[in-house]
Protein backbone atom coordinates (compact mmCIF):
# COMPACT_ATOMS: atom_id res chain seq x y z
CA UNK A 1 0.00 0.00 0.00
CA UNK A 2 0.93 3.50 -0.71
CA UNK A 3 1.53 6.68 1.64
CA UNK A 4 0.01 9.67 -1.06
CA UNK A 5 0.41 12.47 1.76
CA UNK A 6 0.69 13.49 5.20
CA UNK A 7 0.73 16.29 7.95
CA UNK A 8 2.53 16.13 11.49
CA UNK A 9 1.20 19.19 13.09
CA UNK A 10 2.94 20.19 16.63
CA UNK A 11 2.51 22.29 19.25
CA UNK A 12 3.92 23.29 23.05
CA UNK A 13 1.55 25.08 24.50
CA UNK A 14 2.80 27.20 27.80
CA UNK A 15 0.25 29.01 29.55
CA UNK A 16 -2.74 28.48 26.99
CA UNK A 17 -3.84 26.12 24.44
CA UNK A 18 -3.33 27.94 20.67
CA UNK A 19 -6.79 29.26 18.84
CA UNK A 20 -6.58 26.10 16.32
CA UNK A 21 -9.51 27.94 14.77
CA UNK A 22 -8.14 30.51 12.92
CA UNK A 23 -5.58 28.01 11.10
CA UNK A 24 -8.12 26.11 9.73
CA UNK A 25 -9.48 25.98 6.17
CA UNK A 26 -12.28 25.10 6.76
CA UNK A 27 -14.14 25.98 10.03
CA UNK A 28 -16.94 24.36 11.85
CA UNK A 29 -19.06 25.92 14.69
CA UNK A 30 -19.34 24.45 18.44
CA UNK A 31 -16.19 22.64 18.14
CA UNK A 32 -13.98 22.37 21.06
CA UNK A 33 -9.52 22.06 20.69
CA UNK A 34 -9.44 18.71 20.46
CA UNK A 35 -11.83 18.43 17.53
CA UNK A 36 -10.20 21.89 15.82
CA UNK A 37 -6.74 20.07 16.60
CA UNK A 38 -7.86 16.79 14.40
CA UNK A 39 -9.27 18.69 11.41
CA UNK A 40 -5.67 21.30 11.69
CA UNK A 41 -4.00 18.01 11.00
CA UNK A 42 -6.55 16.54 8.65
CA UNK A 43 -7.16 19.49 6.83
CA UNK A 44 -3.05 19.49 6.20
CA UNK A 45 -2.57 15.94 5.43
CA UNK A 46 -5.25 16.06 2.75
CA UNK A 47 -4.89 19.83 1.13
CA UNK A 48 -6.29 19.89 -2.23
CA UNK A 49 -6.37 15.80 -2.71
CA UNK A 50 -10.59 14.33 -2.91
CA UNK A 51 -10.91 10.97 -2.41
CA UNK A 52 -14.07 8.43 -2.63
CA UNK A 53 -17.05 8.61 -0.23
CA UNK A 54 -16.93 5.17 0.78
CA UNK A 55 -13.04 5.94 2.22
CA UNK A 56 -12.44 5.02 5.86
CA UNK A 57 -10.87 7.23 9.15
CA UNK A 58 -9.43 5.93 11.61
CA UNK A 59 -8.67 8.35 14.57
CA UNK A 60 -5.99 7.21 17.48
CA UNK A 61 -5.40 8.71 20.71
CA UNK A 62 -4.02 8.07 23.93
CA UNK A 63 -6.26 10.28 26.12
CA UNK A 64 -8.99 11.72 23.81
CA UNK A 65 -11.06 14.48 24.07
CA UNK A 66 -9.40 15.42 27.89
CA UNK A 67 -10.92 18.99 28.35
CA UNK A 68 -14.48 18.45 27.43
CA UNK A 69 -13.96 15.28 29.09
CA UNK A 70 -12.68 17.22 32.42
CA UNK A 71 -15.58 19.86 31.57
CA UNK A 72 -18.17 17.42 31.91
CA UNK A 73 -16.82 15.49 35.01
CA UNK A 74 -16.32 19.00 37.14
CA UNK A 75 -20.17 20.07 36.45
CA UNK A 76 -21.41 16.36 37.30
CA UNK A 77 -19.31 15.65 40.10
CA UNK A 78 -18.01 19.30 41.65
CA UNK A 79 -20.93 21.41 40.55
CA UNK A 80 -23.74 18.54 41.49
CA UNK A 81 -25.61 19.80 37.72
CA UNK A 82 -25.83 18.81 33.98
CA UNK A 83 -23.11 19.55 32.22
CA UNK A 84 -23.15 22.12 29.01
CA UNK A 85 -24.50 19.87 26.02
CA UNK A 86 -21.90 20.62 23.14
CA UNK A 87 -19.29 20.07 26.24
CA UNK A 88 -20.49 16.66 26.25
CA UNK A 89 -21.22 15.93 22.69
CA UNK A 90 -18.22 16.79 22.04
CA UNK A 91 -16.39 14.28 24.86
CA UNK A 92 -17.83 11.32 22.81
CA UNK A 93 -15.15 10.01 20.07
CA UNK A 94 -17.79 9.84 17.87
CA UNK A 95 -17.70 13.73 17.20
CA UNK A 96 -14.53 13.90 16.51
CA UNK A 97 -15.17 11.57 13.26
CA UNK A 98 -18.09 13.26 12.48
CA UNK A 99 -16.69 16.42 11.54
CA UNK A 100 -13.25 14.94 9.86
CA UNK A 101 -16.17 12.60 7.78
CA UNK A 102 -18.30 16.05 7.05
CA UNK A 103 -15.64 18.04 6.12
CA UNK A 104 -14.54 15.74 3.32
CA UNK A 105 -18.05 14.27 2.62
CA UNK A 106 -16.78 10.75 3.53
CA UNK A 107 -19.37 8.28 3.99
CA UNK A 108 -17.60 5.18 4.79
CA UNK A 109 -16.18 3.01 7.61
CA UNK A 110 -15.43 5.32 10.67
CA UNK A 111 -13.31 4.43 13.70
CA UNK A 112 -11.75 5.89 16.88
CA UNK A 113 -9.07 3.88 18.67
CA UNK A 114 -6.39 3.95 21.38
CA UNK A 115 -3.44 2.16 19.23
CA UNK A 116 -2.35 3.86 15.83
CA UNK A 117 -0.59 0.24 15.10
CA UNK A 118 -4.43 -0.72 14.81
CA UNK A 119 -5.14 2.18 12.91
CA UNK A 120 -2.57 1.12 10.17
CA UNK A 121 -3.68 -2.94 10.40
CA UNK A 122 -7.14 -1.46 9.31
CA UNK A 123 -5.94 0.58 6.24
CA UNK A 124 -4.22 -2.43 5.05
CA UNK A 125 -7.49 -4.42 5.45
CA UNK A 126 -8.84 -1.99 3.61
CA UNK A 127 -6.05 -1.48 0.92
CA UNK A 128 -6.47 -4.97 0.18
CA UNK A 129 -10.14 -4.56 -0.59
CA UNK A 130 -9.24 -1.29 -2.82
CA UNK A 131 -10.55 0.93 -0.07
CA UNK A 132 -9.01 4.63 0.78
CA UNK A 133 -7.72 5.74 4.43
CA UNK A 134 -7.07 8.69 6.05
CA UNK A 135 -5.70 7.95 9.42
CA UNK A 136 -4.99 10.46 12.28
CA UNK A 137 -3.27 10.10 15.66
CA UNK A 138 -4.36 13.08 17.88
CA UNK A 139 -4.00 14.00 21.54
CA UNK A 140 -3.91 17.54 23.43
CA UNK A 141 -2.83 18.63 26.14
CA UNK A 142 -4.89 19.76 29.00
CA UNK A 143 -6.06 23.39 28.93
CA UNK A 144 -5.60 23.86 33.25
CA UNK A 145 -1.83 25.27 32.70
CA UNK A 146 -1.51 24.20 36.85
CA UNK A 147 -3.07 20.52 36.52
CA UNK A 148 -1.27 19.76 33.44
CA UNK A 149 1.92 20.64 35.35
CA UNK A 150 0.69 18.78 38.41
CA UNK A 151 -0.38 15.84 36.27
CA UNK A 152 2.42 15.28 34.17
CA UNK A 153 5.31 17.41 36.31
CA UNK A 154 6.60 18.80 33.23
CA UNK A 155 5.82 22.36 31.48
CA UNK A 156 6.79 20.89 27.82
CA UNK A 157 3.75 18.88 27.22
CA UNK A 158 2.80 18.31 23.45
CA UNK A 159 0.16 18.20 20.94
CA UNK A 160 0.02 16.56 18.24
CA UNK A 161 -2.40 15.72 14.58
CA UNK A 162 -0.70 13.35 12.57
CA UNK A 163 -2.07 11.84 9.77
CA UNK A 164 -1.72 9.53 6.76
CA UNK A 165 -3.77 9.17 3.67
CA UNK A 166 -3.06 5.75 2.52
CA UNK A 167 -4.69 3.89 -0.46
CA UNK A 168 -3.62 1.21 -3.16
CA UNK A 169 -1.82 2.40 -6.53
CA UNK A 170 -5.06 3.55 -7.56
CA UNK A 171 -5.37 7.33 -6.95
CA UNK A 172 -4.67 10.32 -9.54
CA UNK A 173 -1.95 11.44 -7.65
CA UNK A 174 1.53 10.15 -6.94
CA UNK A 175 2.27 8.48 -3.81
CA UNK A 176 5.39 9.69 -1.97
CA UNK A 177 6.03 5.92 -0.36
CA UNK A 178 5.10 2.89 -0.25
CA UNK A 179 4.64 0.61 3.23
CA UNK A 180 5.90 -2.99 2.73
CA UNK A 181 6.27 -6.13 4.51
CA UNK A 182 3.23 -5.51 7.41
CA UNK A 183 4.09 -8.07 9.64
CA UNK A 184 1.88 -8.32 13.21
CA UNK A 185 4.64 -8.90 16.10
CA UNK A 186 4.74 -9.73 19.97
CA UNK A 187 8.04 -9.42 20.79
CA UNK A 188 9.31 -5.85 20.27
CA UNK A 189 11.03 -5.00 23.49
CA UNK A 190 12.47 -1.61 22.19
CA UNK A 191 9.54 -0.47 20.15
CA UNK A 192 9.65 2.69 17.72
CA UNK A 193 7.52 5.83 18.76
CA UNK A 194 5.28 6.46 16.19
CA UNK A 195 6.76 9.98 16.13
CA UNK A 196 10.00 8.47 14.29
CA UNK A 197 7.69 7.56 11.25
CA UNK A 198 6.63 11.27 11.13
CA UNK A 199 9.94 12.42 11.61
CA UNK A 200 11.39 9.75 8.95
CA UNK A 201 8.53 11.31 6.18
CA UNK A 202 10.08 15.12 6.63
CA UNK A 203 13.62 13.68 6.65
CA UNK A 204 15.89 13.17 3.59
CA UNK A 205 15.97 9.66 4.37
CA UNK A 206 14.59 7.40 1.55
CA UNK A 207 13.92 4.29 4.16
CA UNK A 208 12.77 3.59 7.21
CA UNK A 209 11.75 0.22 9.27
CA UNK A 210 8.99 0.94 12.11
CA UNK A 211 8.86 -1.73 15.19
CA UNK A 212 6.38 -0.73 16.80
CA UNK A 213 5.07 -3.04 19.68
CA UNK A 214 2.71 -5.16 17.79
CA UNK A 215 3.70 -4.59 14.21
CA UNK A 216 6.64 -3.79 11.65
CA UNK A 217 6.79 -2.45 8.62
CA UNK A 218 8.93 -0.86 5.77
CA UNK A 219 8.41 2.56 4.02
CA UNK A 220 10.45 3.50 1.18
CA UNK A 221 10.15 7.06 -0.46
CA UNK A 222 9.51 7.11 -4.11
Amino acid sequence: MYIYSFSNYTDIPTDNLSDKKKLLIKRFNRTDNFINLALLGAQRCMKDIKINKDSSIYISSKNGNMNSTIKVLEAIFLENKLPMPFNFLNSVNASTLFFIAQNFNIEGKTIFINNFESAIVQAYIDVLNNKTTLIGNVDEAISDCELRQKRFKSKDIKEYSRWLLISSNSLTEKPIAKISDIKLTTDNKSPNDITNLFDFLESSSSSFNFIGKNLSLNITKL
